[in-house]
């Protein structure tokens, strides 16, 4: 059985007296921090295909008995305004004081939106779509102040994240929603109290995944990993700690991914002999629960250099986040397709040595895990996200027209990613684009 380990969220003054319990068991954890909270009326926000699929909804709901205030089940991919206002309502209409989300990052972005913009929108006037749009600064693309430039309130109520995915946002105070015009907007600051109070690592509920929602989000981690690694300021002084995460991220990531991906497959194929087939059943449980709390272990890591150091991803963050939010794509997928591209296009487009450098290091980290010999940082992730059976080009994704793919360009200029000092400029964006069409 894997032990449960509880640490603070991350090793920095703002997130003492957040945790996270690594291999929890949500239906023991949850009614515990609730009783040492003392809290009575429960928002519970649920995966819908969790509650269908499984008992795991169902029975926290009887966990929680009386406190439980509202249910909602399912948020759009990529946190829809309209979800989070729903939500926020919800929040304000049951007055609840504790919200608990169980699902993928739509889900926890949702979350934490919600009850950001439950204390700061007068409950007794009905807020819109408009209203949470105005609070995004045009030229920064995120809300985390008003428009007088006061800072919005913290949120009233706790919040407690279950996640089902490895995208890894509920280690970050920062959050993301999709407005109706398709664009992905920022809410949040780093240091605003937008964390969870409390993130639950299960392995048995995330085990109840899609393996295609949990094998693209590991990717997502990769993304994050490799982006970290790649920003020039990982090598700046005071700086140092940000490669060291990174690195440790990126080999939980492949081998928890290749772990799970053995377990899933080799359950996949027909044993002979019956005397096998229980310890086969056991072995097989056992890996994929491994490989499941081994991802879980290097998502933390792998956003640990955005949170602590505050170095920023880079591009193919930025493209993934409009790639996402104007064709659907799942967060996971957009870095299936875009990393390998975003590698490539820098590797022959940038000068600076830093970025040859640390692509010969993640080269060599995937090499030596896998025990591949690939030469090139991009075409090693490339193989390593068709090992996993996920896409890579556009049109796997349903991107083929050329309108898409310049609005998925033109948005990625204005993204929290792609601003400020960015590597690319539309042209740049486009090429990375067309070369991955498909």
């Amino acid at each position: 059985m894997l032990e449960k380990n509880r640490v603070q969220q991350l090793d920095i003054p703002s997130r003492k007296g957040y945790d996270a319990i690594f291999n929890s068991n949500f239906l023991e954890d949850i009614p515990a921090a609730l009783s040492q909270w003392g809290s009575s009326r429960v928002l519970l926000v649920a995966s819908k295909a969790l509650a269908a699929n499984s008992s795991h909804i169902s029975a926290l709901q009887s966990a929680l008995g009386p406190t439980l205030a509202d249910t909602k089940l399912g948020v759009g991919s990529h946190s829809p305004y309209a979800d989070v206002r729903d939500i926020a309502q919800r929040i304000q209409r049951h007055r609840a004081d504790c919200v608990i989300s169980v699902g993928s990052c739509s889900y926890s972005d949702a979350c934490k939106i919600s009850c950001l913009l439950a204390a700061n929108f007068d409950p007794a006037a009905s807020f819109d779509e408009a209203d949470m749009e105005a609070l995004v600064d045009r030229e920064r693309g995120i809300a985390d102040r008003r428009a007088d430039g006061t800072a919005l309130r913290r949120r009233a109520c706790r919040l407690v994240t279950v996640p089902t995915s490895l995208s890894a946002s509920e280690w970050n105070a920062l959050s993301s929603a999709t407005n109706a015009q398709g664009k992905k907007q920022h809410f949040g600051g780093w240091d605003d109290g937008g964390q969870p109070d409390l993130i639950l690592l299960d392995p048995e509920l995330a085990a109840t995944s899609p393996e295609r929602l949990w094998l693209s989000s590991g990717v997502r981690c990769v993304d994050h990993c490799v982006e970290l690694m790649c920003n020039p300021r990982s090598g700046e002084e005071g700086y140092e700690g940000v490669g060291g995460h990174a690195e440790r991220g990126l080999r939980c990531m492949i081998r928890g991914l290749t772990e799970y991906k053995e377990a899933k497959g080799v359950g996949e194929r027909d044993e002979d002999g019956q005397g096998m087939e229980e310890s086969e059943r056991r072995r097989r449980r056992e890996l994929l629960l491994e490989g499941i709390s081994e991802c879980q272990y290097g998502s933390r890591e792998a956003l640990t250099g955005l949170l602590i150091w505050r170095v920023p991803m880079g591009p193919s963050h930025a493209i993934g986040h409009q790639l996402g939010a104007v064709a659907n794509v799942m967060h996971g997928i957009t870095s299936c397709v875009m990393l390998a591209p975003v590698l490539r296009w820098q590797a022959t487009n940038l000068s600076n040595p830093h970025y040859k450098d640390t692509q010969a290091k993640i080269l060599g980290i995937f090499n030596e895990t896998l025990g591949w010999q690939e030469t090139s940082a991009a075409d090693v992730v490339e193989r390593f996200v068709k090992s996993l059976g996920l896409p890579t080009t556009l049109r796997d994704v349903g991107v083929v027209s050329d309108e898409e793919v310049r609005r998925i360009a033109y948005k990625t200029m204005t993204d929290v990613w792609g601003g400020g000092k960015r590597q690319m400029e539309f042209e740049d964006v486009m090429e990375v684009l067309n070369s991955v069409r498909g």
